[in-house]
This record gives C-alpha cells, structure tokens and sequence, in this order.
C-alpha cells in the first residue's frame, strides 16, 4: 500500500507540469525530474518486491509508474552525456576569438569574499558576472577593478543585485528592470581582442516560490529571446535563470532567441543547493547563438554561496553580424505572446495588491 500511495504522487508531480499554467507549486515540478526519477525506480522495485499477489491496482501502478519515469527521463535525455551535442567542440581557437566568462552567485548574506577572489585570480575569466551582490560584495571585489576596468555595478539588497566585471570593453550598456523594479538586467556589447563585437546578456529573474509565481520570471526570458532574435547577431546570454535547462520556458526561450546551450550532450551540471550534490539541479546557464564553438565547461568548488559557479570558454568562429538562427515558427511566436500577456498580468496583480 505505501509503495501504491508513493507511486500515485510521484504519477501526479510528473502530470503536473504538463498543465501550461504558471502556478508556483507546479512550476517548482520542472526542477527535480532526475530525482522524481530515482524515487520512481524505489518505488516501482518496492512494488515489485511485495509479493505475488497482483491484482489491477498493481497493473495500474506499474503502468502508471513505469510511464513517469519514461516521461522524466525523456525531458533530461539530451542532458545525458552521449546524446548529440548542441555547440560543437574546438580544441583550437584564436587567441583573439576566444572568451571566459565565469558566471557565481555569490549569496547576498555570505562573507567568505576571499574565496571568490582567489577563484578569479585562479581561473583569470575575460568576464565575470556576479548574481546577489550586495553592498558589501561591491566593496569586497574592488580589488578587481585593477583587473577588471570595465564594469556595471548593481548591487541591492534583495538578491537580486548584480555585477558585470570585464577586462574587454563594454560598449552601449543597457541596464533594464525589465518586468519588475527590483530585478535589474544588463546587456552590452563586448569588444574581443580580436576587434569582433558580440552582444552579451546578464539575467537573473525571480524564481518561482509561495506567494510569487512564474510568469514574471518567463515574460523576461521571452523578451530577452526576442531581442536576440531581433539583433540576429553574435550573442551571450549568461546568469542565474532561477529556471532548469529542461523546463517548457527555457526550450521555449532557446527556440524564441535562436540559442544553444552547451551542456547537451555533455551533462546537467547542476550548480544549486551547493551542499546537497544528491538534490542539485542547474540553475547557473550560458546560452549560445550558432556562431560559437565551445573549447570548455567547468563547475568550480564551492565558494561559501548556495551556488557553484560556472566558467564557461567559448570561441567565435562566425562573423558575428552574420544572421544565421533559422525562423521562428508561428507556434514558438504565440507561446513567447502569450507568456509575455502572462507576466504582466501577473506584475499588474501585485502592483495591484
């Protein structure tokens, strides 16, 4: 009887998220699909282990069990190391094309500043994106700045802070509070060495929890996938999505900006909880248009935040003017208006409230 009651809420969390809907406690179903799979596999062994006596609740739930975990492991599939990769590799790269970005959420409240800036001084990125600085985390990475000459500091008290710290120049910085005052973004063009021009996007949304739910969070992706596809050009979008790889909005996201994301085929790299590796899913991101080839990924060790970092190494090897994502379909066109629709909808409530 336990392993039956287990079966039909794992059944249940797996059906939820089909419901398009922005609803918090469904939403929050996207994030743990590797983990509902494997409390799956107990309990369908568990089932399997009762005994004999295997009426039709057993068929059922076997039925039902066995088609969840079917469905949670199609979703993170591509994710699995040996499935086709989306940004092809290169083991060469001109020294002028080739970027390092590090993305970390730092944690607002932690205080181990140190680590972070040994980490920076080891891995020696291009670029470095701070997500939740506060005022004392702009204080604390000052010693950068020698380093890191162009910068866009937005630190606030809400988590929701962030810092762009580049030795290549910026060029036409645009800070946005797209959907929500408090939740600033950044985009701007980075000068490679090389003399190209890509254009780079900072994000960190608010995540999905009681009393908020998603629909600011997706409106913001939309729009910044329509504003890669309306450039159509060289493009990096970087930071905290507070949304996994798999998730309906960032596939949506993908197909709206004509973006990549280097981690398929190649694994999750989950970067939060930090300390809970068994729970961990990936929230930490970089997505790429069709003009970069990825030289490397790497998970960096923990720097007192609830969140690994990320260093991600990239080389342009298109003209990055060259229009090269393909078109959007009129499906993707009415799914990104319709999340748009949703957000504000959503944001107007709480202004309201």
């Amino acid at each position: 009887m336990a392993c039956l009651s287990l079966l039909a809420i794992l059944v249940l969390v797996t059906v939820l998220p089909l419901f398009e809907t922005d609803e918090w406690w469904v939403r929050l179903w996207d994030y743990p699909r590797l983990q509902i799979a494997a409390v799956i596999v107990i309990a369908l062994a568990g089932l399997l282990a009762a005994g004999p006596r295997r009426g039709r609740a057993f068929w059922i739930a076997l039925a039902a069990g066995l088609g969840s975990l079917a469905w949670q492991l199609w979703q993170v599939a591509s994710y699995i190391p040996g499935w086709p990769v989306a940004v092809a590799s290169t083991k060469t790269c001109n020294p002028g094309r080739q970027l390092r970005l590090l993305n970390a959420n730092v944690l607002l409240t932690n205080t181990d500043y140190d680590a972070l800036l040994r980490l920076v001084r080891q891995t020696d990125p291009d670029v470095v994106m701070l997500l939740e600085p506060g005022l004392a985390w702009e204080q604390a990475v000052r010693p950068l700045f020698a380093r890191y000459p162009q910068h866009v500091s937005l630190p606030v008290p809400n988590t929701y802070g962030l810092m762009l710290l580049s030795r290549l120049p910026l060029e036409s910085v645009k800070v946005r509070n797209r959907l929500q005052p408090h939740v600033p973004s950044v985009a701007a063009g980075l000068r490679l060495l090389s003399g190209d021009v890509v254009d780079f996007y900072g994000v960190h949304p608010e995540p999905p929890y009681p009393g908020d739910d998603s629909g600011e969070r997706d409106a913001e992706l939309v729009q910044v996938g329509r504003e890669v596809r309306k450039a159509g050009r060289a493009a990096i979008v970087m930071g905290d999505l507070n949304d996994v790889a798999w998730s309906h909005t960032s596939r949506l996201f993908r197909r709206l900006s004509g973006t990549r994301d280097p981690r398929v085929g190649r694994g999750p790299y989950p970067t939060y909880p930090a300390n809970l590796p068994w729970l961990a899913w990936p929230l930490d991101h970089v997505f790429v248009t069709p003009h970069f080839r990825l030289v490397g990924i790497d998970r960096l060790p923990d720097i007192g935040s609830d969140h690994l970092p990320m260093l991600f190494t990239l080389c342009l090897v298109r003209d990055p003017d060259e229009r090269i994502q393909g078109p959007v379909s009129g499906e993707t066109k009415a799914d990104a208006h319709d999340q748009v629709e949703e957000g504000r909808e959503e944001r107007a409530e709480e202004n309201h409230g």
